[in-house]
């Protein structure tokens, strides 16, 4: 199984992490679809829009991309 982890803090034990959205969102594109997703909602970026919520959007536009699997790792409550 594939796991990917996108967190800028969290170290869960994955094939792959990613620490910033614009990384994530590589990982997603060039290396997926994974099988497991950890998805953090807050990675400290002054953009908006570059969070858990914005790499959802971006499956939501790609579902070829899909993991089978997606873990909110959150602490977070939005």
């Amino acid at each position: 199984m594939r796991t990917l982890l996108i967190d800028d803090l969290r170290n869960i034990e994955a094939d792959r992490v990613a620490r910033t959205f614009d990384d994530g969102i590589v990982a997603l594109r060039d290396e997926g679809p994974w099988d497991e997703l950890f998805l953090d909602h807050d990675y400290g970026d002054p953009d908006p829009h570059k969070n858990g919520e914005g790499i959802m959007k971006f499956l939501e536009e790609n579902p070829g991309l899909l993991p089978g699997n997606i873990i909110l790792v959150t602490a977070n409550p939005v």
